[in-house]
């Protein structure tokens, strides 16, 4: 029911890829309006947006690979998601620069909008790394050990472009395994190996971890510890508080089928529409702890979950 005396916003659906996923069930229907760009940032908490490719015709899709299609953000997009930030008076950080403001006991200013890559693609050296320094951003990415020096991934060299542009570079595990299902042994040498690997590249240490799938567990997090990681971006849906220093830090996934409204709203932490994306991630959570790792995959696999 409408409120009387306030007129109503029009109203524009949401057009998501038709490949079956959960979004279906648990999306609505944004109301497209310029209010979004004057909600000010940071009021609820700030913003960890997690990106993994950015696909244009020299870093393309692997063929038929339904999972890295559905994160995959145009080039297009993600130029406009730029702009959008840097209109707006926001600025795109790293998690070096967001973790040390919580170390030094000061809040994460308001304007901040830390800024994550996970998988060290190709694309973070190609399109990412100029279009983040041409607006005086930065970022952090988090980059497999196993994926250095193959097609697709970073060159040694890229990596060192990327510190070089007072980029952060953190790691993703030694060979992309879900730590929920290795020994602990075997979790460990994950953690230290990648680690080690990205220190003797870059000559420095190598702060921030991402766990692969966002599986992790209270043993992964006293392993991170031993390994001398200080922080730890999750794939726990949410925003962060401003002023409390943490262990573990939610992200906000951008995608293939984030469109530029929920884009401004992630971004501006617009609880109201963020809902239905808390429930929806409290939805495939339990649905992969009732179907185990291996029937969820196969969910995942026919675009069901995500």
């Amino acid at each position: 029911m409408a409120i009387r005396g306030r007129p109503r916003a029009a109203r524009s659906v949401v057009q998501r890829p038709t490949y079956g996923s959960l979004w279906t069930y648990c999306d609505i229907a944004f109301i497209d309006s310029e209010a979004d760009d004057r909600k000010k940032p940071g009021m609820h908490g700030f913003p960890i947006l997690m990106y993994h490719r950015i696909t244009s015709d020299s870093c393309p899709v692997p063929d038929a690979d339904r999972e890295e299609a559905r994160y995959a953000v145009p080039l297009t997009e993600f130029t406009w998601q730029m702009d959008w930030i840097s209109e707006m008076g926001l600025r795109g950080v790293s998690m070096r620069e967001a973790h040390g403001e919580l170390v030094a006991g000061r809040l994460v200013p308001r304007e901040w909008v830390v800024l994550t890559f996970d998988d060290g693609n190709t694309s973070d050296h190609v399109h990412a790394r100029p279009l983040l320094r041409e607006r005086g951003f930065s970022a952090t990415f988090f980059v497999t050990g196993c994926r250095i020096g193959v097609v697709g991934g970073l060159e040694p060299g890229m990596i060192r472009a990327l510190a070089d542009d007072a980029m952060d570079v953190g790691s993703h595990g030694m060979t992309h395994r879900f730590l929920t299902a290795l020994t602990p042994r075997e979790e460990f040498e994950e953690l230290a190996r990648s680690k080690q690997m990205l220190e003797e590249l870059l000559g420095g240490p190598v702060r921030y971890f991402a766990p692969p799938g966002g599986r992790m567990s209270d043993r992964t997090a006293s392993a991170l510890r031993r390994a001398s990681y200080q922080a730890v971006c999750t794939s726990e849906f949410g925003l962060n508080p401003r002023t409390r220093l943490q262990y573990t830090y939610r992200r906000i996934p951008v995608a293939a089928a984030t469109t530029r409204v929920g884009f401004r709203r992630i971004v501006t932490g617009d609880r109201v529409h963020l809902a239905p994306l808390y429930l929806r991630q409290r939805m495939l959570r339990f649905a992969r702890g009732v179907l185990g790792e291996a029937r969820y995959a196969k969910l995942r696999a026919r675009g069901l979950g995500s």
